[in-house]
């Protein structure tokens, strides 16, 4: 832009032509912003006179520096200025050999222009993407590619092309699109060299150490002491227990270090005891820690005492945490069964209690395509799938990876004959943690027990005929009125010795241990008083004259008169139904009672275009 004495300017193009002319109202700064003719422009620096009228500003290199002031050169001068030394680029080293802090912004900047560009790997695609922005500068006869945040990311050498918006090249192995120029003051203010050639060592620097290969061929950093997932030390925490020796030398064979499992304070704080106490059994059943030989377990509470939040506070606890400082939890996948009206009542108890965003919950009570997905997925970790369709999909079930490390089976007094179908597919699933959540385990059949135990702990209480004769039997026989002294005695030991092992995996409480949360239970008796149509109605048939038949009736019309009081008492509009019924079957040639003629005279006394939400109508 050229400004005369009467602040008249003249803009032209990078070839020197004419493409506005206008007014400006003075003062001129660099980075000022103003418009002239319509067109938007930001002023840069300013030029000497000498160098915009021999021409010198004009061609490909537009933003070229400037002369001092009061000398004045030819074309051919200004030109030859340009010229710089044809040596690399190098980076300053000292006494010691160590590179230097970065090179600062002043030793890039007398570049002959700047450009933003667009950079992106080499791609085969048809619709191609950029990777991100990036600076380029003429730097003598190279041309370099910074990051927004001022790190060298290569450089080529200028071929002494053009440069202008849309120009392509590589630089380090990075396709680049020149955008738009931009000013010295724009770029990035410090550059600091990551990638691209190396700059030339001098003579004194350190020779490069010897490489050393890395332990890990995929280069994995080291992972930090690992410690508890929630404090343990808080108030109310609800900590389980610590592997033992005997469990360390089983499950512990790398000597990780253990890491206390505290349940999630989100849950905890709002357990009553027996439910803290209750998660406290489940996972040392599940875990291995409990006295029995195997790693299953009975939930036995009676209804009302919070089973499937107890189940929920241990599902999360192993989806999230490992007594061992390993980089995986206990179990990756669980598999909750129960029957199909209940699938999603457990989903809305997860949600519930750990909210929709904690865990992924896929339900299956449709199609088999869930499972699938659940399969695929490591974004859904519980599965609750009915009894029916868990036969259909079994085989998939035991496919998936990582395996499913967890089962729980609701209402498991379902899994009571061991020769029934449902049972018979869970033999397909090499899980060992089991668990059944039943208000109704045994029924007075130790049979069923027996098949309960051996899904939850197989092999516990061996096979079916060598505990029937140890133990069956024996206390059957017990409890018979002719059963001998050492019958008896024999029955009561075996008795004794059934319940301790049960004890180790079986919990079951009653529904007393609620009453110190429940409130005192009060009852109300309310009188009302009817009205004058329901006083009306009992007056047509409770009639003094036909007390007598009415005391001498059938049982059957006795209740069934009953019933017809009742509906009077609640709403009179109930008669009507009842009225309409008699009257059709009367019109069909039926016999009339005493009782019958009643309720047709009390039906009479409803007032007429009544209506049916008319609460006025009742006391």
């Amino acid at each position: 832009m050229a400004v005369d004495d009467k602040n008249t300017a003249t803009l032209y193009d990078a070839d020197g032509k004419v493409i506005a002319t206008g007014k400006i109202s003075p003062p001129l700064f660099e980075g000022k912003n103003m418009s002239v003719a319509g067109k938007e422009i930001e002023l840069e620096r300013s030029l000497p006179p000498e160098q915009f009228l021999s021409g010198a500003c004009f061609g490909q290199s537009p933003w070229a520096p400037s002369c001092e002031m009061g000398s004045i050169k030819t074309v051919k001068e200004i030109h030859t200025s340009f010229i710089y030394d044809q040596s690399p680029p190098t980076e300053e080293y000292g006494s010691n050999g160590q590179q230097s802090s970065p090179r600062r912004l002043s030793d890039i900047t007398n570049v002959l222009s700047h450009w933003t560009a667009n950079w992106r790997k080499p791609q085969d695609r048809k619709n191609k993407t950029w990777d991100g922005d990036a600076y380029v500068s003429l730097v003598k006869d190279r041309l370099v590619m910074m990051s927004e945040d001022g790190k060298v990311m290569g450089s080529t050498t200028w071929k002494g092309q053009q440069l202008c918006a849309g120009f392509h090249l590589m630089i380090g192995r990075k396709e680049v699109e020149l955008d738009m120029p931009v000013s010295a003051n724009q770029l990035p203010t410090n550059v600091e060299e990551t990638t691209g050639e190396q700059p030339a060592t001098p003579s004194d620097a350190k020779p490069a150490q010897k490489f050393i290969a890395p332990t890990n061929f995929y280069g994995v950093p080291k992972s930090k002491a690992k410690g508890p997932l929630h404090d343990p030390d808080i108030e109310d925490a609800l900590v389980m227990k610590s592997p033992t020796k005997e469990h360390m030398k089983r499950f512990n064979k790398r000597n990780l270090a253990v890491v206390s499992v505290v349940v999630d304070p989100l849950l905890s704080r709002k357990m009553r005891p027996h439910q803290r106490e209750g998660v406290r059994f489940l996972y040392e059943c599940v875990m291995g820690l409990r006295k029995h030989e195997g790693q299953g377990c009975i939930l036995a509470d009676e209804m009302g005492l919070g089973k499937t939040l107890q189940t929920i506070a241990l599902v999360w606890t192993l989806l999230r945490q490992n007594p061992y400082a390993a980089p995986l939890p206990v179990v990756q996948k669980v598999l909750i069964v129960c029957p199909v009206s209940l699938v999603n009542n457990w989903k809305a108890e997860f949600y519930k209690w750990l909210g929709r965003d904690r865990v992924g919950i896929m339900t299956c009570d449709k199609n088999n395509s869930s499972v699938d997905t659940f399969g695929r997925s490591k974004v859904y970790e519980v599965l609750i799938i009915g009894y029916e369709r868990l036969r259909t999909v079994i085989d998939k079930l035991t496919d998936l990876h990582p395996p499913i490390g967890l089962v729980i089976c609701d209402e498991g007094h379902r899994l009571k004959s061991a020769n029934n179908k449902t049972a018979s597919v869970f033999k397909a699933l090499a899980t060992r943690r089991r668990i059944i959540l039943s208000g109704t385990p045994i029924q007075n059949d130790l049979g069923e027990f027996h098949a309960m135990s051996e899904f939850c702990n197989p092999g516990l209480l061996d096979e079916y005929n060598v505990f029937r004769r140890v133990y069956e039997t024996p206390i059957l026989k017990s409890r018979t009125p002719d059963a001998s002294e050492k019958e008896i005695e024999i029955g009561e030991a075996r008795t004794a010795q059934l319940l301790s092992i049960a004890k180790s995996f079986v919990l079951r409480r009653d529904a007393s241990l609620l009453k110190n949360h429940l409130p005192p239970k009060t009852e109300y008796v309310l009188f009302v008083r009817p009205t004058n149509l329901q006083l009306s109605m009992f007056s047509k048939i409770l009639h003094p004259a036909h007390l007598d038949d009415l005391i001498q009736s059938s049982t059957a019309e006795s209740l069934a008169l009953i019933n017809i009081l009742t509906k009077i008492s609640n709403s009179p509009i109930l008669l009507k139904a009842t009225a309409d019924n008699i009257q059709s079957k009367i019109n069909d040639g039926g016999i009339q009672s005493f009782q019958k003629k009643a309720v047709l005279d009390a039906s009479r006394l409803l007032p007429n275009n009544v209506n049916v939400a008319d609460v006025n109508l009742s006391g």
